[in-house]
Order: C-alpha cells, then sequence, then structure tokens
C-alpha cells in the first residue's frame, strides 16, 4: 500500500519551501510591485482630479463673487443715475416754473401798462373830444384847462 517515507515528505517540504520562495520571487513580488505602481498612478490621477475639481470650485467661487460685485456695481450705477435723473428732473421743473413764473409776470406787466396806455389814450381821446365839444357849444374857451379839469376827475375817480 502506501508507504509513508520520511526523506519522501522532507524534500517534499523543502521543494515546497523553494518552490514558494521562488514564486514569491519571481512572481508575487513583481505582480505585486506592478500593482503598487498602478495603485500610485491611480492615486496620483484622484490626487489630480481633487486638485482640478478643488481649483474649478476656486474658480467658480471667484466667478460668482465678481458676479456679484458686477451685480452690485450695476445696480449702484443704476441708484445713483435715477438719483441724479431724478436731481435733474426737478432741477428742470424747478427752472420751468420759475421761468412760468416770470413770463406770467412779465405778461401781467405788460397787460397792466397796456391797459393803462389804453385807458391814457381814451382819455386823452374823450378830453380832445370833450375839448371840441365844448369849444363848438360855448365858442372860444382854452381846450388845457378843460383837458386838465377831466384827467383830474379821472385820477380821482380811481
Amino acid at each position: 500500500m502506501l508507504e509513508i517515507d520520511f526523506w519522501s515528505i522532507l524534500f517534499t517540504v523543502i521543494n515546497l519551501a523553494i518552490l514558494f520562495v521562488a514564486m514569491k520571487f519571481l512572481l508575487f513580488k513583481p505582480v505585486r510591485n506592478i500593482i503598487a505602481k498602478r495603485q500610485e498612478e491611480a492615486d496620483a490621477a484622484a490626487k489630480e482630479a481633487e486638485e482640478r475639481a478643488a481649483e474649478a470650485d476656486r474658480c467658480k467661487a471667484e466667478y460668482e463673487r465678481a458676479i456679484a460685485k458686477t451685480e452690485a456695481e450695476r445696480e449702484k450705477i443704476l441708484t445713483e443715475a435715477r438719483a441724479q435723473a431724478d436731481e435733474e428732473y426737478r432741477k428742470m421743473l424747478t427752472e420751468a416754473r420759475s421761468e412760468a413764473e416770470i413770463i406770467k409776470k412779465d405778461a401781467s406787466t405788460e397787460g397792466e401798462k397796456r391797459k393803462q396806455r389804453i385807458i391814457s389814450e381814451a382819455g386823452k381821446e374823450i378830453g380832445d373830444m370833450i375839448a371840441s365839444a365844448t369849444t363848438k357849444i360855448l365858442g372860444n374857451v382854452d381846450e388845457s384847462e378843460l383837458y386838465d379839469a377831466f384827467l383830474n376827475t379821472m385820477e380821482e375817480e380811481k
């Protein structure tokens, strides 16, 4: 049957140990080195991807800050422009009102002057007509006296 020989078992164990050591140095160690290199490459790629993602996040945050700053500046400029436009509108309105008031006063003064001139001319014409009528009725009377008397009467009635 089967015999167990001590030397046979010893040589088998020695052969297995030699085979194990040979496999370890010739097969397992190079495979582990290759796996380690690939792991390092994968780690480097992952680290680079993380750095790029972080850089992208920084760029995005900077872009958003720039947009917010630009938006704030736009609002500030619009507010200033609106305030300036309102001020300009008020100024123009005030100037227009003052000019209208001046024109109104000038027109009123001019109307009053015309009225006085018309009244004065009408008074002169009426005085001349009265003097002529009185001269015709009474004969030769001094017209200047009659005219002065009429004007004095007109001034008193005012």
